[in-house]
């Protein structure tokens, strides 16, 4: 008797369709859909650009089988039954090859599709070729591992994650058996633990410190001194993912810095030093003994307001200054007022102080007492002018230097 049809208008649905698959296709980063049976369904010019396999290259093949490399071929159907089931995968890395045979590192987005009836009909992953990246990160990772300074890194849970070769050589510890381990409780020394602690809390919060001075306890409980930069790790968001630790072994500079406050303090001759404030920081025992300040009376203490006579504050406050610039001076006498009010006359080579960058930091001052020397040039002045003899001396241009009372009368010069 005839034929009835009951119609629906798919006229906007289709319209959406096209639109969805504009703009995957014009999209700048690479896209592919698999249906579930894992064949290729989508595969826009980006994913095209980047592969070199053209639309009827892969449309309907495997792409498990067929794209992806040995190693990753189980972690990638993995993803996609997943995705078969309705669970995403997100930031899953992965390698595709090209047809030139070329690897190109992606870092993909799994999503379901689904039908008009909400059943699952297979995946569309939209990925990221981060191939560069890869490469810029694996060249990051050979610098770090060949420098000649030890490297360490922590993630945001304080855990060892980078430990190159030079960290490893001075602590005896292989990257096998620190990373994963919790960075302070494993290497740092007792005393600098909370320090340090506390240094690598501040770095993760963007709070960087630079030149910090610590201990690390070696495999054979060795300690080695280490100058230390720790600044924040980011990842490609602009998240602080953890910390990387540059070091300097400065274990034999300590060494030497510690014999040379020996030698000073243990040195015959009064020796300070001041800052490039004038504060002194030096003062060794026998500064100490001719003096009688100890090292905890002038530490700190600007040395010429607080220990050298007014009249020649100007003088030494002079020799320091050209000695912050560089510019040494020897053999300069300036009296030092001991803790009793007594008078000593001191011989001095002042010598600027560098620090490792070549900065000067100060003055240390090498010091010889020459009181008694001055006592009996005075002495001997005056009995040679009270003699009752006439007596003159010239020196070696045949000058004269010395014409005492009785040359004067006797000579009427």
């Amino acid at each position: 008797m005839g034929m009835v049809g009951i119609g629906q208008d798919i006229t906007e649905r289709i319209a959406q369709e096209e639109e969805y698959s504009r703009l995957i296709d014009t999209a700048n980063a690479p896209i592919f859909g698999v249906d579930i049976n894992g064949r290729v369904n989508i595969w826009n010019r980006k994913a095209a650009d980047i592969m070199q396999y053209t639309n009827e290259d892969v449309l309907g093949k495997d792409l498990v089988a067929e794209f992806i490399s040995n190693e990753y071929k189980v972690p990638v159907r993995s993803v996609l039954e997943k995705a078969f089931e309705g669970i995403e995968t997100a930031n899953f890395e992965f390698p595709l090859i090209t047809k030139a045979g070329r690897r190109v590192e992606i870092l993909l987005n799994a999503t379901p599709r689904y039908n008009e009836r909400g059943e699952v009909m297979g995946m569309v992953g939209i990925g990221q070729d981060i191939t560069e990246r890869i490469a810029q990160e694996q060249e990051y990772s050979r610098l770090i591992d060949t420098a000649n300074a030890p490297i360490f890194g922590v993630d945001t849970n304080m855990r060892i994650n980078i430990f190159n070769r030079k960290a490893q050589q001075i602590t005896n510890f292989t990257s096998e058996e620190v990373v994963g381990e919790m960075y302070v409780e494993t290497i740092i020394s007792e005393e600098f633990k909370a320090v340090t602690y506390d240094i690598m809390c501040k770095a993760l919060q963007g709070n960087e410190t630079a030149s910090f001075e610590l201990a690390l306890t070696t495999k054979t409980g060795r300690k080695v001194n280490i100058l230390l930069n720790a600044t924040a790790r980011f990842d490609q968001h602009g998240q602080i993912v953890g910390v990387v630790g540059i070091g300097q072994d400065i274990t034999d500079r300590i060494a030497q810095e510690q014999e040379y406050t020996r030698l000073i303090d243990s040195a015959n001759a009064p020796i300070f030093g001041v800052d490039v404030n004038g504060c002194v920081n030096i003062w060794n025992k026998k500064a100490a003994e001719i003096t009688q300040y100890t090292p905890n009376d002038v530490m700190g203490e600007n040395l010429v307001e607080k220990f050298i006579t007014e009249d020649y504050r100007k003088a030494v406050g002079l020799v320091f200054s050209k000695a912050c610039e560089g510019t040494e001076t020897a053999n300069f006498e300036f009296p030092l007022m001991t803790k009793a009010g007594r008078r000593l006359e001191i011989l001095l080579n002042a010598t600027s102080r560098f620090n490792e960058h070549g900065e000067v930091m100060g003055v240390v001052g090498i010091g010889q007492d020459i009181t008694e020397r001055i006592a009996q040039e005075q002495e001997y002045t005056r009995l040679i002018d009270t003699a009752n003899a006439p007596i003159f001396g010239v020196d070696i241009n045949g000058r004269v230097n010395i014409w005492n009372r009785k040359a004067a009368e006797t000579t009427q010069y």
